[in-house]
């Protein structure tokens, strides 16, 4: 497979995109996803746990470093934008990922909160570091419609197959073995993010983030980017509730998280080809409403209902690709036409902007879903919210925002998507 593209319509071709190529970018994913679900998943309970913190000091520490978190994307978009994506970047990032994720694996807990803190924040900053430039650069990469999904197909992809591997990990290897597993992956992530090699900034000048946002291209963009994340976290959050209390099958939580993210990663091609021919836009409003409508059958399940359950998870897996991975060549393309238009430099700190506010969203989904549960407990009868209230949280909430999505990508300003298209 290769794909053949020029800096302008008609100009004489200058490179060809291989599938080395593609590979090679989207390497990174692999280690990230795969060491970015235990993290997020498994650690706090394990520190809450077993590490002696207790849970409500684990969950004020990861709030907090969450928060540092998010303001930490745009700086960095600022730096790589001035900058470019420099290999001693990358290589920063990654030594305070490795630094802090040996001293998580290897001293012994429990730590001082402020020690503690420090160390979750100094880690999220590193990945930070690796992840904005890493978003960007198929904006450097590419030059027309049909490598944009290519090198964002490609990224979701080996990012879909992390995350199988991190699902895998516990049920195959033992327990004493995973803290060198991750040794390996994050040696695995410093030979991919050293083949990315340096990149300079393409743009003679910089635009200030608020110029950015005064673009009614990036508001109408980012608006559903947000809620589409949204939609997406609430389950998430709610998922281990919905299967132990309304279909009481908690057991098959990892058979139902597998065949989700198998069938996601199965479809990015079906997608990658469907885009290509109807664009992007078109594909993802596709994508959102078989997903709603699939989903929407979730709310009449109960107990025994595990396996119907399963097969929506396929289903909506399916449409999993047209989540991720046409979204981001959306965001690609946007930043792409800013830069020919004006010659500044903004790719990252587009990417910036995205990564925050999906972090955000992962954030207001915690509150929103909880929030929600609390308000429906009965505290003289259960300390469980009933299934109505989770499945309204699991089911219902998602459906309607995935509409809601549906319908804001349908305004005018967002047409040029799928123009470009047939123009590239």
């Amino acid at each position: 497979m290769s794909l053949l593209y020029s800096s302008a319509p008609g100009s004489q071709a200058v490179k060809k995109t291989t599938v080395k190529d593609l590979l090679k970018y989207a390497l990174p994913g692999l280690p990230l996803a795969s060491l970015g679900l235990p993290f997020y998943i498994y650690a706090p309970v394990w520190l809450a746990e077993q590490g002696g913190y207790g849970y409500a000091t684990v969950g004020a520490l990861f709030f907090l470093a969450r928060i540092t978190d998010v303001f930490t994307d745009l700086p960095t978009g600022a730096a790589v934008d001035r900058f470019g994506s420099r290999r001693s970047l990358w290589l920063l990032g990654w030594l305070l990922m490795a630094l802090s994720a040996a001293a998580l694996m290897g001293v012994s807990h429990p730590w001082p909160s402020g020690l503690m803190l420090l160390s979750l924040v100094t880690l999220m900053l590193g990945w930070t570091m690796i992840n904005v430039p890493w978003l960007a650069l198929p904006v450097l990469l590419s030059r027309n419609d049909n490598e944009r999904l290519a090198f964002n197909s490609a990224r979701e992809a080996m990012l879909l197959f992390g995350t199988l591997i991190a699902m895998l990990a516990p049920a195959i290897l033992d327990a004493r073995s995973l803290p060198a597993a991750a040794a390996g992956m994050l040696l695995f992530l410093l030979v991919a993010i050293t083949a990315q090699g340096s990149h300079r900034p393409t743009g003679a000048q910089q635009r200030r983030f608020g110029e950015l946002l005064g673009d009614r291209r990036v508001r109408a963009l980012a608006l559903p980017w947000f809620v589409n994340m949204l939609a997406n976290a609430i389950p998430g959050t709610v998922l281990v509730l919905f299967m132990r209390e309304v279909l009481e099958a908690e057991a098959m939580i990892p058979a139902a998280l597998l065949s989700y993210f198998l069938a996601g990663l199965l479809a990015v091609p079906a997608w990658y080809a469907l885009a290509r021919r109807w664009g992007s836009l078109n594909c993802w409003r596709l994508g959102l409403i078989l997903s709603a409508i699939l989903f929407a059958l979730a709310v009449g399940l109960s107990a025994g209902d595990a396996y119907a359950f399963i097969a929506i998870s396929i289903g909506t897996g399916l449409m999993l690709g047209a989540d991720q991975a046409l979204p981001s060549a959306m965001q690609t393309g946007l930043a792409r036409q800013l830069m020919n238009e004006s010659d500044a430099t903004i790719a990252a700190r587009l990417f910036a902007l995205w990564s925050m506010l999906g972090k955000a969203a992962m954030g207001l989904a915690v509150g929103i879903g909880y929030l929600w549960l609390g308000s429906q407990l009965q505290p003289a009868q259960s300390t469980v919210p009933p299934d109505w209230a989770i499945t309204a949280a699991y089911v219902a909430a998602p459906v309607a925002l995935k509409i809601l999505v549906f319908f804001m990508l349908g305004r005018p300003q967002l047409r040029y998507l799928n123009e470009e298209v047939h123009n590239a």
